[in-house]
């Protein structure tokens, strides 16, 4: 009997509910007659005479060659759920569980593999069966409880919205990992299959959203409280095996939609967190960064509820220790930079973009920590955010006078706007969060950090003008010598000042003071180092350049630069002076230009620019190449724009050392480049 005819005897016995038969028959074939069609009847067989315990043998040896069948899924998760009920698990909650996890993995993963839709809604029937047996053996209630009461839920339109969302831009999910317990959100998480176009998996969290993240003040919880995650993995991946190198993905998803909840704080574009250890055994990833969806068609990344809030969605990216220390020294987008070539698909073993990084030592100026420690250990009755008055005060101060950095500027424009408009004078609840309550000397530009290092610095806390000194002396004039020192203060009056615009500017006086001190002595360094630097670029260029003295000098020096050389063989220019060496790559010359926009971070000079320079003859060290346009990209053009702010010029950059130099002059709808030899000279700085 051929395999045609055995297989047609198989069905009629099936029809006849005469499995015994077909298992009879195929155990008497001889062993070379035992292929994979054979014995997925014998599995069935077992599974239709109850014979659990054999039907997953089966099933078992066949794993190898048939773990890419659905079908070979399916019989696997049947044969499972009723090995569950088997007498041997009457008595045993545990193995009854594992089983059923087991079968779920099993019906989940063949779900993913597209099926027909008949067989794909067999399978989600069983599914909910699987469910409702787990919440059973864990004591999970139908009806809701008082635990229930303190869960956030979607609305049931909210959620229509949400799946619709999904659905649209991401892909059905026919398969979706509920959740059993849940503490706080019910966060599913929703299994995109890979697609012809979309060779890979997508898992979403769906509940995450439910909940209004703790924002900062200055953002808009319509906007940006509430949010959704993803991942994307490999065709190959094992979505749902319950071994680690499997599923940690699905782990992380829910850690991170919880993390907000936990540690009452939010997630957004940009943010990474660390898992403190590697996510499994088989990689050394060992961190997340949040990104908006790659891949994904316009819209995607948000999602509109029906009371007209937005569920904002952002992909996970797994980073390994080395990149997440780069991007907390260097910034979101200069980690970006680095990972061009990374793909957005989770690739456990893709190179180290930062290998070999080493972060700079974090130099902290103050800690609110070590202030509210004080109110928790001494027990004094105040807000912990009290820990926070006098270093905000600093920080407002700081911003009021434009001494924080330019990536402080671009990280937080409606901050900056806010306190030099007035509408933003308490800084507690940012430095708290956005800088994990830390003022650190990277928030500051070079003349900010200079002033700090002079006046906020613990290692001269015998100096003539210490702030701290200043806060406490604040506080006695405040309360007054005899109650400054009572037992109610515990020794820390400066704690209980009441934290109002009276305290900022009764502390303002005292940093003026110090500030006006300090700032000559700096400018006429930094000066001193300018004109060397200039003295170089003059010699060898054979321009006439003046460095500014003070940085709000630059526009009434042009001015007067515009007057004198009208008619003239010279053309006036704004320039920017750097001996950090010759500039080849677009990226590197935007960090010049933002660079600029920082005082006395480079040298700020008014130049007298011969004529021909324009006319891109250059000079014997400026001849090297050709001179070639680079055109303005959108990154471009806004750092231009702050540019022409500040100096009213659109400025030029000469970038120089002993090995080569650049030059880059404004010229209609780019920059005109010219490359040379290098500029010699003793070192300045």
């Amino acid at each position: 009997m051929n395999k045609t005819e055995l297989i047609r005897m198989f069905r009629q016995w099936r029809e006849d509910e005469e499995n015994e038969k077909i298992v009879a028959a195929i155990l008497a074939l001889p062993e070379n007659e035992l292929d994979d069609d054979i014995m997925s009847w014998l599995a069935e067989a077992y599974i239709d005479i109850e014979e659990y315990k054999k039907a997953i043998a089966v099933l078992e040896s066949q794993r190898e060659r048939l773990e890419d069948d659905y079908r070979w899924h399916f019989r696997l998760g049947m044969a499972l759920i009723h090995a569950a009920e088997d007498e041997e698990c009457e008595d045993d909650d545990d193995l009854k569980i594992n089983i059923l996890n087991r079968a779920k993995v099993a019906l989940a993963r063949g779900m993913n593999m597209n099926p027909p839709e008949n067989v794909l809604e067999s399978a989600d029937r069983y599914m909910e069966q699987i469910e409702d047996l787990l919440d059973e053996l864990n004591g999970v209630e139908d009806d809701e409880d008082d635990d229930d009461s303190e869960l956030d839920f979607y609305e049931e339109d909210e959620m229509d919205a949400v799946e619709e969302h999904i659905k649209e831009y991401y892909g059905d999910f026919p398969t979706v990992f509920h959740e059993i317990t849940s503490p706080d959100i019910h966060c599913d998480i929703c299994i995109v299959p890979p697609t012809k176009e979309k060779n890979y998996y997508t898992l979403l969290t769906m509940g995450m959203g439910a909940r209004v993240m703790d924002i900062p003040e200055d953002l808009d919880p319509t906007e940006d409280g509430r949010a959704e995650l993803l991942i994307c993995l490999p065709p190959d991946w094992k979505v749902g095996e319950n071994s680690e190198e499997w599923f940690w993905p699905i782990a992380l998803l829910k850690n991170l939609a919880r993390l907000p909840i936990n540690c009452d704080s939010w997630l957004g574009w940009g943010h990474s967190v660390d898992n403190q250890s590697t996510f499994a055994k088989n990689t050394e990833l060992c961190g997340s960064l949040l990104l908006f969806p790659e891949a994904v068609p316009d819209g995607a990344e948000s999602c509109t509820l029906p009371n007209g809030d937005t569920v904002n969605f952002f992909e996970v990216i797994p980073l390994y220790r080395e990149e997440m220390e780069f991007k907390i020294q260097n910034g979101t987008k200069a980690l970006l930079e680095q990972m061009q070539n990374v793909s957005h698909v989770l690739d456990i073993g893709r190179p180290n973009c930062c290998e070999g990084f080493e972060p700079a030592p974090h130099s902290v100026i103050d800690c609110v920590s070590d202030h509210s420690g004080k109110i928790t250990d001494k027990k004094l009755p105040l807000d912990l955010i009290n820990g926070a008055n006098h270093i905000a005060i600093f920080l407002r101060w700081c911003i009021e006078h434009k001494l924080i950095a330019p990536e402080f500027y671009e990280n937080c424009p409606d901050i900056v706007e806010g306190v030099l408009s007035g509408e933003q004078t308490d800084l507690r609840e940012f430095i708290a969060d956005y800088f994990d309550g830390e003022l650190a000397p990277f928030q500051l530009s070079f003349l900010g950090a200079g002033f700090t290092h002079y006046y906020y610095n613990w290692d001269r806390d015998d100096a003539e003008y210490f702030f701290p000194a200043d806060v406490d002396k604040y506080a006695e004039e405040y309360f007054g010598t005899e109650k400054y020192n009572s037992e109610e203060f515990q020794d820390e009056a400066y704690l209980f000042v009441p934290f109002d615009e009276n305290y900022y500017q009764g502390l303002s006086k005292y940093i003026e003071r110090a500030f006006f001190t300090f700032y000559p002595s700096f400018a006429d360094y930094q000066y001193r180092c300018s004109g060397k630097i200039l003295e170089r670029v003059e010699k060898t260029l054979g321009i006439k350049a003046e460095a500014v003295r003070h940085y709000d000098d630059v526009k009434k020096e042009f001015a007067l630069a515009v007057s004198e050389l009208k008619g003239s063989e010279f053309v006036p220019m704004i320039m920017v002076v750097d001996d950090g060496g010759a500039v080849t790559q677009p990226s590197e010359f935007e960090e010049m230009l933002l660079d600029s926009l920082n005082p006395f971070l480079e040298t700020i000079a008014v130049a007298r620019l011969p004529k021909e320079y324009i006319n891109g003859l250059g000079s014997k060290h400026m001849n090297l190449q050709k001179p070639n346009v680079m055109m303005k990209s959108p990154r471009m053009d806004e750092l231009f724009k702050k540019a022409k702010e500040q100096f009213g010029e659109e400025p030029a950059i000469l970038t120089f050392d002993e090995n080569g130099s650049t030059l880059f002059m404004p010229y209609k709808e780019g920059y005109i480049r010219f490359t040379g030899e290098g500029i010699e000279g003793e070192e300045t700085t």
